[in-house]
């Protein structure tokens, strides 16, 4: 019976999802090589997806709060990051093959502990071992102390990423990209749940969920926060449809299209915000302030 039942399960995390299995396509790769070894692997192409986004828009209302699921696998950058002893969740994004960045206050355990869920778009997808990667190292920015000033943290796995159609690096902003006008359009994706209980968000959405949301002035965001610090933090929010970013979206992307380019860039990772009913904004530890601890890492 347990075997029938071990059976199952593994036929619904590798058959019902094979798009997802990283296993199958590591034995591909490994066929690949050995029939033609001068091939060369896929290149990361940062912020590029080959999967087409369904973006909600300005008028939609369906944790992110208020967000909708995204199509599958189009974001191929937001990875889920789980404290292995302390079961906390949080989101990340793929800044390189090997690196991943996401909130300080989201790295609880030490690296021995903390496993990278890279190329899942569902539950099924978290749930399958092949979509695990193991920590190396981590690095948190040196001005972080507590939540949230300087709420960043980079994570170095023991094997880089393979590029395919579920996994791709986002592009980090250049220097001269540091002030973003207010009421700019952007993005946030996460995989947190909706209640206000955190037992209740154990597993946390089903499907990665996306949130359209306006960059607010400084102004704004001090008037909200009193803490809130410009040289270190961006403030966003939707207010019109209700979004927001929720408890397990810690960690996750602030992105934004460059419609130039037509390639996404990470400008803020989900810190902190007001967990309740009433829609408050979303603060969001900036990239581009920190560009130079980042690239040291790279």
């Amino acid at each position: 019976m347990k075997l029938l039942i071990l059976i199952c399960f593994l036929y619904l995390i590798l058959y019902i999802q094979p798009v997802e299995n990283h296993f199958l396509n590591w034995i591909w790769n490994k066929f690949q090589d050995k029939i033609n070894p001068t091939k060369s692997r896929r290149l990361f192409d940062c912020g590029k997806s080959d999967i087409r986004q369904i973006l909600p828009a300005k008028i939609d209302q369906p944790r992110i709060t208020g967000g909708i699921s995204a199509a599958d696998h189009s974001f191929p950058w937001v990875v889920n990051v789980i404290n292995l002893k302390s079961l906390k969740s949080c989101g990340g994004t793929i800044i390189s093959p090997d690196t991943i960045i996401t909130a300080a206050h989201c790295i609880i355990d030490g690296p021995k502990y903390i496993t990278v869920i890279a190329g899942a778009a569902n539950l099924f997808g978290r749930l399958n071992i092949f979509n695990y990667y193991a920590v190396s190292n981590i690095i948190i920015h040196p001005n972080y102390i507590s939540c949230c000033d300087y709420d960043v943290a980079l994570i170095k796995l023991k094997k880089q990423l393979q590029r395919s159609e579920m996994i791709n690096s986002i592009c980090l902003p250049n220097e001269k990209d540091q002030k973003i006008k207010s009421d700019t359009i952007a993005f946030i994706a996460g995989w947190g749940g909706k209640y206000q209980i955190s037992e209740l968000n154990a597993f946390g959405s089903f499907h990665l969920k996306q949130g359209l949301v306006y960059i607010k002035s400084n102004n704004y965001c001090k008037n909200i926060f009193g803490s809130f610090d410009e040289k270190d933090e961006i403030c966003a929010t939707n207010t019109y449809d209700n979004v927001d970013s929720r408890e397990g979206d810690s960690g996750g992307p602030l992105m934004i299209l460059n419609k130039t380019d037509n390639r996404w860039y990470l400008f803020g990772i989900t810190s902190h915000g007001v967990n309740s009913e009433t829609i408050q904004p979303g603060v969001y530890s900036s990239v581009s302030t920190k560009l130079d601890f980042i690239k040291k890492y790279l």
